[in-house]
């Protein structure tokens, strides 16, 4: 079977057929529950960089990024999740987290047999399942909890782990907003390093919190504090597309393992824009 047909639609093309024909009461005022899309304006620090630099459009950046934005990603690292990165070997700017997570899976799979498993939570980013499928290999549903609105772990435990070879995570997750703790993450890592599978960390959520002072924990910062400060067979991938209110500037990073770092960049899946040093601290 070619592998396209075993894509399901994207649920807001569904959405749209559903409510096709549909007259919503004008009285009211509606909410848009489909695509998550900031609704406030992109923050005048990241505009005015972008115009700053428009002159290297004219340019194709390296696929590493610019030192500087690398520099940059790392310090940023370092402040939010106290996790030390190498700006050379554990950070790759990249269009956007989307794209990257998709790719990556690509990565991973290649080096294995069709057949295996890539893990997700269920409700799902749909870019988890079709990068799976994509890839040759099976979905593998972990349902949300609704006690803890995380994933279940325990139906990983059931599975042959020896066919798992990529477990994505979302945390925050979407759509529960729920945080992975350190016991969570102290689990998953166990698992992945006695199963040698690899753990793609979603974190595009990770700055919309309420409380200043408990920022939501993030992979790199629960592994450096568990003592695996060399990130193996884990990436976090990040965006300024939540955190900063900019989406259609596709930009974002993925760090950690270096080992996987240098294969995912010498596939050239994903170029960083140059013009933009992104994550700085807004004023």
């Amino acid at each position: 079977m070619n592998r396209l047909e075993l894509l399901q639609p994207y649920p807001f093309e569904r959405l749209r057929a559903l409510f096709s024909g549909t007259t919503p009461n004008e009285k009211l005022r509606p909410i848009n529950l489909s695509i998550g899309e900031p609704k406030h304006d992109t923050p005048a620090i990241v505009q005015q960089a972008l115009l700053e630099n428009l002159h290297g459009l004219s340019l194709y950046p390296a696929t590493k990024g610019l030192p500087g934005l690398r520099n940059t990603l790392a310090d940023w690292i370092k402040t939010r999740f106290k996790a030390e990165i190498n700006p050379e070997t554990q950070v790759l700017p990249v269009l956007g987290s989307r794209e990257a997570l998709f790719a990556f899976a690509q990565v991973v799979l290649d080096a294995h047999e069709p057949g295996g498993f890539v893990a997700f939570p269920n409700p799902f980013y749909q870019i988890y399942e079709g990068a799976a499928l994509l890839g040759g290999a099976q979905p593998l549903y972990l349902n949300i909890q609704a006690e803890t609105g995380l994933p279940d772990l325990s139906e990983l435990a059931k599975q042959d782990l020896s066919r798992v070879h990529l477990l994505y995570v979302c945390s925050p997750n979407n759509p529960t907003g729920a945080v992975f703790t350190q016991s969570n993450w102290q689990t998953l890592f166990d698992l992945a390093e006695k199963h040698h599978f690899v753990i793609a960390s979603d974190e595009c959520y990770s700055e919309i919190y309420l409380d200043e002072d408990n920022p939501p924990l993030g992979a790199l910062q629960a592994a450096s504090q568990l003592g695996r400060p060399d990130f193996k067979n884990l990436l976090v991938f990040s965006s300024l597309s939540k955190r900063s209110n900019a989406p259609g500037l596709r930009s974002g990073f993925v760090a950690g393992d270096a080992d996987w770092i240098a294969k995912f960049c010498a596939t050239a899946p994903t170029t960083a824009r140059p013009c933009l040093l992104p994550f700085k601290k807004q004023a």
